[in-house]
């Protein structure tokens, strides 16, 4: 591996991790984001033509079948039949075009696969990166929310319209001018990886202050997707710890007693405790600060009604799913999807709720494709604790991460665009990494 390839690895990680919808620069009629994906690919393909390594399933990984790349061969010619299903039934070619383009980031599964190695560019680097970008982030996403709610506040338009003039429209403001950033997805990443680290008392300073900032964006953003997503991978934390604590313990009894004398499991219990309670309260909040209406006064004793919660959010996404019932009652739209470029409820830019998106646009047979993907990735890491593998603090905090996506990607879209897919491949790429790897051992 060349200096070029390491810087440019760099440069695309950061710009995935920092960039959000992935248009922050343009040139001409390409974005930053695929410019650097073009590179990749031709990088990629260049080092296998100059070492003429066409069947040399160590750097060629076109050939390197497995699980995993069966998949991705599998997704991508699905998503070439999705196309022409859409063309087929009449749907518009720039919307369908644009659907493939979104999804085609899955093609970086082959370069990726080769470049992710120990001895060429490192996870732990993968993960550095993902964690200083996480707290960049988090900084500029509370600077631009205390700007909003302070210096701007009663002029706030025009800060607005200069915001999304430097950020290409890519920023979201709440009615309480916090700020939603799609970089987000990595700032709770990143805080799910660090609060593990806290709490296994394995921390560096960058950790604590992810944490603390990463706290105070994720809230700030009032994305409520976040806030379940979160719960949910500590959640997924505490059930994984309390397996590998007593799996080497015999009897019911005994395994409750290792569980209470283990101080580590204390914490993180109660922290889950503490988690499951605030929830609910910070989710009727954000609620409440996103969509309630003023209150009525009536007559002269000016008698409030309650206040009014219009929740357009869950309205759209019922709306949706209604729409749907329609489309898939009937059986080639179930199987088959009809196709990129669809049009449900006068949309067809994508749905709110990734898997249903995927279920219209590619029926049965590609949701069951992306299914066996994601299982593969959970199959990965059993496999390699079951064959006496150790999972470390930061495999239980991807694993857990990873879980809290697949539920966010049902109330925020991520999975099925490049900046959910970029976290997916990455973890596809390691958890067969780590399994391979325990294979190898077992073999010598």
């Amino acid at each position: 591996m060349n200096k070029f390839e390491k810087i440019l690895l760099t440069i695309f990680f950061i710009e995935v991790f920092v960039g959000g919808g992935g248009r922050l620069i343009d040139f001409g009629v390409l974005s930053i984001r695929q410019v650097l994906f073009l590179l990749l690919i031709f990088t990629f393909v260049f080092r296998i033509v100059k070492e003429k390594a066409f069947f040399d399933k160590n750097i060629n990984t076109f050939f390197r079948f497995n699980p995993v790349s069966i998949g991705i061969y599998a997704l991508l010619v699905w998503f070439a039949a999705s196309a022409l299903i859409g063309y087929l039934n009449g749907n518009p070619l720039s919307i369908i075009v644009m659907d493939f383009l979104r999804v085609s980031y899955f093609a970086l599964y082959f370069p990726l696969a080769y470049y992710i190695a120990n001895e060429r560019f490192t996870f732990g680097r993968i993960i550095q990166i993902l964690k200083y970008s996480a707290l960049a982030v988090a900084i500029f996403t509370i600077t631009v929310d205390l700007l909003g709610k302070t210096v701007f506040a009663a002029n706030f338009y025009p800060f607005y319209v200069f915001m999304n003039t430097i950020m290409n429209d890519d920023l979201f403001f709440r009615p309480s001018n916090s700020v939603f950033y799609k970089s987000h997805l990595f700032v709770l990443i990143g805080l799910i990886l660090s609060l593990n680290n806290v709490l296994n008392k394995k921390y560096q300073r960058l950790d604590i202050a992810i944490v603390i900032l990463a706290s105070i964006s994720v809230l700030w953003s009032e994305t409520r997707g976040f806030l379940l997503a979160f719960m949910l991978s500590v959640i997924m934390i505490i059930a994984l710890d309390v397996k590998i604590i007593v799996d080497p313990i015999k009897g019911l009894s005994n395994k409750l007693k290792k569980l209470v004398q283990t101080n580590q499991f204390i914490k993180k219990f109660t922290l889950s405790i503490l988690v499951l309670v605030a929830v609910p309260f910070m989710f009727q909040y954000m609620t409440l600060e996103r969509f309630e209406t003023a209150p009525v006064e009536q007559n002269n004793n000016a008698i409030e009604q309650p206040k009014e919660v219009d929740d357009v959010s869950v309205n759209a996404r019922m709306e949706f799913i209604v729409a749907s019932k329609d489309i898939l009652v009937i059986p080639k739209n179930l199987i088959f999807g009809m196709g990129y470029g669809s049009e449900v409820a006068g949309r067809t830019d994508g749905l709110e709720m990734s898997f249903l998106d995927i279920l219209l646009e590619q029926g049965i047979i590609g949701l069951a494709i992306w299914g066996y993907l994601f299982l593969i990735v959970f199959f990965n890491y059993y496999s390699a604790y079951k064959s006496g593998k150790q999972l470390t603090t930061l495999d239980i905090s991807l694993v857990a991460a990873f879980m809290g996506i697949l539920l966010l990607t049902n109330i925020n879209p991520f999975i099925n665009n490049p900046i959910g897919i970029s976290f997916f491949l990455v973890m596809l790429i390691v958890s067969q990494a780590k399994k391979e790897l325990r294979a190898s051992e077992d073999i010598r």
